[in-house]
Formats: C-alpha cells, sequence, structure tokens
C-alpha cells in the first residue's frame, strides 16, 4: 500500500521506502509491522508531525535514525502492553488459585461436618486417620482395639458418608485416607 505524498516528499518516499523498510524489518523482525513504522513516520511528514533537514546530505541519516527511534518505540510499546497482558493472566491465575482455595475449604468444611455426625467410633477412627494421618495398627493401639475393628469401623463410615456426601467430597476423603 502506498501513500499519497506532496510532490516533494514523494520523490524521498519512492527513493527509500523499500530500504527502511527492509531496515526496520531487521529491527523488528516483523515485516508488516516494519511496513506500519515506515508508512505512519511518511504520513507525520505529510501530516506536518515530522520534519526533514534542510540539506538533502542529511536527510538520509535523518531518516534512518527516525525510523530505528520509531522502531525502537514500537517495541518499548509493545513490551509494556505485554507486561499488562501477563500481569493480566497472574492476575487471572492468582484468581482461579483463590477460588480453588475457597472451594477446598468448602469441601473439607463439607467433610468436617459429615464426619462429626457418624457414630463415635467411626468418627474417631476417621478422624485418627485422616487428620493425625495414623496407620491402622497406629489407631489400634492407641484405641486399644483390633485392627480388624479399625478396618470395619473405616469401611462402616465411607458407607455412611456415600449416602451424605456429594462425589467431589467422597473423592477428596478417599484421597485423604492412608491405605
Amino acid at each position: 500500500m502506498q501513500i499519497a505524498l506532496p510532490y516533494n516528499i514523494e520523490p524521498l518516499f519512492q527513493q527509500y521506502y523499500r530500504q527502511l523498510c527492509l531496515f526496520a524489518n531487521n529491527i523488528l523482525h516483523d515485516e508488516a509491522q516494519a511496513e506500519d513504522v515506515v508508512q505512519s513516520f511518511f504520513a507525520g511528514l505529510c501530516e506536518g508531525r515530522n520534519t526533514l533537514p534542510e540539506e538533502e546530505s542529511a536527510r538520509k541519516g535523518y531518516l534512518f535514525i527516525a525510523i530505528r527511534n520509531n522502531c525502537l518505540r514500537q517495541i518499548r510499546n509493545e513490551k509494556t502492553r505485554s507486561k499488562y497482558v501477563n500481569q493480566l493472566d497472574k492476575d487471572m491465575i492468582e484468581e482461579e488459585t483463590v477460588m480453588d482455595a475457597m472451594i477446598q475449604a468448602e469441601v473439607i468444611n463439607q467433610l468436617m461436618e459429615a464426619i462429626n455426625k457418624l457414630p463415635q467410633g467411626c468418627r474417631q477412627v476417621l478422624h485418627m486417620a485422616i487428620f493425625e494421618k495414623c496407620s491402622n495398627e497406629e489407631i489400634a493401639n492407641n484405641l486399644t482395639i483390633s485392627i480388624n475393628t479399625v478396618k470395619s469401623q473405616k469401611k462402616r463410615a465411607i458407607q455412611l458418608l456415600r449416602a451424605r456426601l456429594d462425589a467431589r467430597t467422597l473423592t477428596l476423603l478417599l484421597f485423604l485416607l492412608p491405605d
């Protein structure tokens, strides 16, 4: 795409456009972005936002320096934009983590309420297994009951909880129970 330029700028545009685009592409590594930078610069010349040096010998150097600066500004803007996008992603991840923690706390609370409603023997065995991380043998020794009684109390507790808990909470319970 070419921009219609006033007569005095058009020969400059014709002479340097392709060269400036290649130069900008070497900096930006994006051909479309490079063309945008060069076209924006020439559009600025037409609108009076950019000016050229009077001396013809200084113009070429000025063009390349101006394009380089515009490319660097473009990179800086991209980095800033990227920084905000990354921060937004980070905030969303943190928000998801907070939501996960809230859901987990709610599920654990449901589990605790259901365990507290169990008969005393089941409640004691399950509490020691889950929260104190005791093995069946340790529970049997602490409560002075047989290992088979511990196993049957756990089994009975799980059966009672299956009827009271949703699948997610029950899965958490089974995950928390040691083998």
